[in-house]
């Protein structure tokens, strides 16, 4: 499939009340998803789309468990029902 990555609802949402301000979703990832808020001392999802379709590792890793991404067999049934109208 090669669909536009932003038609694709795949990146982090970060629960603000459950994050401890560790950075490590903003240190671990490569891709530069996240930014850094200096005033909350939290991260910010500020590349939403540079997120990879399917990666997660920024959740796994996470201590306090603040990360979360729609199921992913919901983005594959997406993906295909886009995929079927071009």
């Amino acid at each position: 499939m090669n669909l536009p990555r932003d038609k694709i609802p795949w990146f982090p949402r970060v629960d603000l009340q459950k994050c401890a301000g560790c950075r490590t979703c903003f240190e671990s990832c490569p891709h530069g998803v996240y930014g850094w808020d200096e005033e909350e001392g939290k991260p910010k999802v500020e590349h939403p789309y540079e997120c990879v379709v399917g990666c997660s590792s920024c959740a796994k890793l996470c201590p306090s468990e603040a990360i979360s991404f729609p199921p992913l067999a919901e983005i594959r049934k997406l993906m295909r029902e886009l995929e079927a109208r071009r």
